[in-house]
């Protein structure tokens, strides 16, 4: 299982993971992204994921948790 593009915003770190064929991105969190054909949806899977919880330090609700993802298409 090869690890990639790790990304870092407000405590959450988001990591690109490669399993087989597949690639996911997975959050120190507990958050996991969908598995993912293309290694650049996954990048995006997990600058999403840290985009959107941006504002938690200013008491900001992102609305999103762990697992909010999964079984997405």
């Amino acid at each position: 299982m090869a690890h990639e593009e790790t990304q870092e915003k407000n405590g959450h770190t988001a990591t690109v993971v490669e399993q087989g064929r597949f690639c996911l991105a997975r959050c120190t969190c507990g958050w996991r992204g969908p598995a993912r054909r293309a290694r650049s949806r996954a990048r995006t899977d997990a600058e999403e994921h840290t985009e959107a919880h941006t504002g938690e330090d200013a008491g900001e609700d992102a609305g999103e948790h762990p697992g909010d993802h999964i079984g997405e298409p």
